[in-house]
């Protein structure tokens, strides 16, 4: 058995991520511990967005001793495997989400209250891909963080919204976080 791991608390979202850690560790000659499977079982059991902060939180829960400094080393090699990703870099709060087993998705932040929405959009994805063959480049990963003031917020300072038609169709509803 794996560091980190409890017998039945394997569901395949999390052998995955784990089987793919472990491998990519490997390839830079590094093990997979108890404590950076730890980190990944507490990523994979968080939704949303969340601060270092909460995950640290999480694994103190969990009887997990480890230090901070472990948790902040194994984050850059968390999103560099593709298991998660810093989320929103706008502003002072930084904040992760995981994407493993998650479908792609970009943000709109409010830089008044923090408001996150995450939309898909087709066009981004298309104009990403070319701009990359453009210059010759293989497209690895990307972030799209659009800052702006929600229509809350627009709303407190009196400005009206942009209207509803200025967002092109191709795009999809947009989750509140």
């Amino acid at each position: 058995m794996r560091p980190g791991r409890t017998d039945g608390a394997a569901e395949s979202r999390t052998t995955e991520a784990l089987e793919r850690f472990e491998e990519f560790l490997r390839k830079k000659e590094l093990r997979l511990t108890e404590a950076r499977a730890a980190i990944v079982e507490a990523a994979l059991a968080r939704s949303g967005h969340y601060p270092i902060e909460d995950l640290i939180a999480d694994l103190r829960a969990r009887g997990i001793r480890g230090s901070k400094a472990t948790v902040y080393r194994t984050l850059p090699l968390l999103a560099e495997a593709g298991i998660l990703q810093p989320a929103i870099l706008a502003g002072d709060s930084k904040s992760y989400e995981t994407t493993w087993g998650h479908d792609h998705h970009d943000h709109l932040v409010c830089g008044r209250c923090a408001k996150v929405v995450e939309f898909g959009f087709e066009p981004f994805e298309v104009l990403q891909r070319e701009v990359a063959g453009r210059y010759g480049f293989r497209l690895e990963a990307h972030h799209h963080e659009l800052v702006g003031t929600c229509p809350e917020c627009l709303a407190k300072e009196g400005a009206a919204p942009p209207p509803a038609d200025a967002l092109p169709a191709q795009a999809e509803p947009g989750t509140v976080r």
